[in-house]
């Protein structure tokens, strides 16, 4: 596939991502590589992608998934690589903050620059989109952004009571963990730090990343053994807000 993509048209960069590229994979992960291309290539991928699904066949592979237009995942017997195209441009969602705490920036930041392995670079492209991101975004974008997660989070915390109160425990359940997803993004732009996931790799990221690790017991606190009913979910919400007043007033 490296092969392949150094030889491809306006290829700047390959960087393994994901599990493997921190050390973390298991039997079953997939392989993760970004392909950072110029401008023409990227905006050319659509069109081309018969030509590189020719490719993969030739190399034992076959497209199994598709994202918009393009591939997403290439399947070679059981070993999965998923893709991602880039030319590098992340725009931050900056007015609603509904699709702030929904547009993935901090986390493909993390995942593209940070905790990533770069397996073929041509030329400075590459480097000077990772010089731009770190150690971390402008402050004026970071306070937009931790007033907009913020609102989310009280949002999320009164909808979880809300639905309760109506006997609508699954959705007062699924708001709560939204109220801890959303947190997290909050904690990491307050510490100006880039995560990897607001779902998954929690203890890894408390105790490696954020360097406080009684966070993933905390937090896991606010959600074992919750009880379904209108005061246990207000329970675990109370616990859940004085977690973001500890770690983020």
């Amino acid at each position: 596939m490296c092969e392949y993509f150094r030889r491809y048209p306006g290829t700047n960069a390959i960087v393994l991502t994901g599990s493997l590229a921190r050390g973390k994979a298991v039997e079953g992960s997939c392989i993760d590589l970004a392909v950072f291309l110029g401008k023409e290539a990227f905006a050319s991928l659509g069109s081309t992608v018969n030509r590189r699904a020719k490719a993969y066949a030739r190399l034992g592979g076959k497209i199994c998934y598709h994202s918009g237009n393009v591939e997403g995942g290439i399947s070679f017997g059981n070993i999965r690589v998923d893709l991602i195209f880039t030319d590098g441009r992340l725009d931050p969602q900056q007015q609603d903050s509904y699709d702030v705490t929904r547009d993935e920036f901090e986390t493909t930041v993390g995942n593209l620059f940070v905790y990533s392995v770069p397996i073929y670079v041509k030329g400075r492209a590459y480097q000077r989109l990772r010089e731009g991101y770190l150690p971390f975004y402008d402050d004026t974008l970071r306070k937009i952004r931790l007033q907009a997660t913020a609102t989310e989070f009280r949002h999320k915390t009164w909808k979880a009571r809300w639905l309760a109160e109506r006997r609508e425990y699954t959705a007062a359940l699924y708001s709560l963990l939204e109220a801890q997803r959303i947190f997290i993004q909050h904690l990491f732009i307050r510490e100006r730090k880039y995560p990897i996931d607001y779902v998954k790799w929690l203890r890894e990221q408390c105790e490696g990343i954020l360097r406080m690790p009684s966070l993933y017991r905390e937090l896991m606190s606010t959600l074992e053994g919750i009880e379904l009913t209108r005061d246990g979910v207000a329970e675990r919400v109370a616990l859940m807000e004085a977690l973001f007043d500890k770690y983020c007033q």
